[in-house]
């Protein structure tokens, strides 16, 4: 006769077991319970900044090279508020880096802020600059944007942002019928909240909080049991030679090899890939800027890459055309074969 130690051992045991195996064929096949996310759009190239590598970051000569000249499938852009409550395109609240000039931008009216530098380092290519030659000097508003590139896809950062930027937004979204051809959202957890109350349909990629929450539901196994507001997956992905120049010998410390094992390998898992596609998300990698760190990426199976360098990456994906599959819209139980298609065309290249 079993003791009552025994007895629940057992229990547990195969409780434990019944919980993995449910796990494991619900990760396989999430839509037992969970409807697919639609479609949205190929986001293959994602054009940094609309390229910083080769036209001044944040400008209407950057996207409009990066659409008419690269093909790219989505441009990345910035956004903050003036003074004057315009909506404008710029990374940094802060003027110096962008124009030499000291100054907040939500301090400023748009009429007064000052032109872009000519002379930008590239901040995702350490060591390297851009020396712009176009003379589009204009921090732009978001609005001339949405009026001159109609069809493009826009992935939005809110920075720094508030109710008020949001709400403005949003507004030019709709009045410019892009609700459909718009992921935003912000790595701060109350923008990013303020952004998916605006409008639930806008497409929303996770916040940096969120992307944990998400990581760790992943990992215990709770994640196939949860429902999955988000539509895309955003991470950052450092290859050795940028972690390099970017920190010097400090990124051969154990901790910093930790921290880079820790975000290549977990966050952005293949495993995690693959589980986010058949639920119908899709997974976006930046800054990369260097073939080896796209061949890695994309055999990984992450559907979209952040450059600054759009031209490059184009090229690349005109030679590799069995990373441009959009896997999205096959049926989940196909998924896998196609990222296994692409895994054994181009081999990934190691760089832990």
């Amino acid at each position: 006769m079993l003791s009552t130690g025994e007895i629940v051992g057992t229990a547990i045991g195969g409780s434990l077991a019944a919980y993995i195996v449910t796990v494991i064929v619900l990760y396989r096949c999430p839509s037992l319970i969970h409807k697919r996310k639609p479609y949205l759009f190929d986001g293959f190239l994602i054009a940094h900044r609309g390229g910083a590598g080769e036209r001044i970051e944040n400008t209407l000569g950057a996207f409009r090279h990066a659409v008419q000249d690269c093909g790219a499938d989505i441009l990345e852009l910035d956004l903050h508020l003036t003074k004057d409550k315009k909506v404008v395109i710029c990374h940094d609240s802060d003027l110096v880096r962008t124009t030499g000039v000291k100054g907040i931008v939500e301090d400023m009216d748009y009429a007064d802020l000052p032109p872009l530098n000519q002379h930008l380092d590239i901040t995702f290519d350490p060591g390297n600059n851009l020396q712009g030659e176009h003379n589009d000097t204009a921090i732009p508003l978001f609005e001339d944007l949405l009026k001159e590139l109609p069809d493009a896809v826009l992935n939005i950062d809110l920075k720094h942002g508030t109710q008020e930027l949001v709400d403005l937004a949003g507004e030019l979204i709709h009045r410019y019928g892009r609700t459909k051809t718009v992921i935003w959202g912000s790595s701060v957890n109350s923008v990013h909240e303020m952004a998916y109350k605006f409008d639930t349909d806008i497409p929303i990629y996770f916040d940096i909080k969120g992307s944990l929450r998400m990581i760790i539901l992943y990992w215990t196994g709770l994640l196939a049991f949860m429902p999955i507001r988000e539509q895309v997956l955003e991470l950052p992905y450092v290859p050795q030679d940028v972690m390099t120049r970017m920190l010097g010998e400090r990124s051969r410390s154990l901790a910093w090899r930790f921290l880079r094992f820790l975000g290549n390998r977990v966050l952005l898992s293949e495993s995690v890939v693959h589980y986010l596609q058949r639920r119908g998300m899709q997974t976006y990698a930046f800054v990369l800027n260097s073939e080896d760190a796209w061949t890695t990426m994309y055999t990984r199976g992450i559907t979209g890459i952040h450059t600054d360098y759009p031209t490059q990456l184009r090229e690349y994906l005109d030679a590799h055309p069995e990373f441009t599959v959009p896997r999205q819209t096959a049926e989940p139980e196909e998924t896998d074969r196609l990222v296994a298609s692409a895994s054994k065309s181009s081999p990934p290249r190691s760089d832990l």
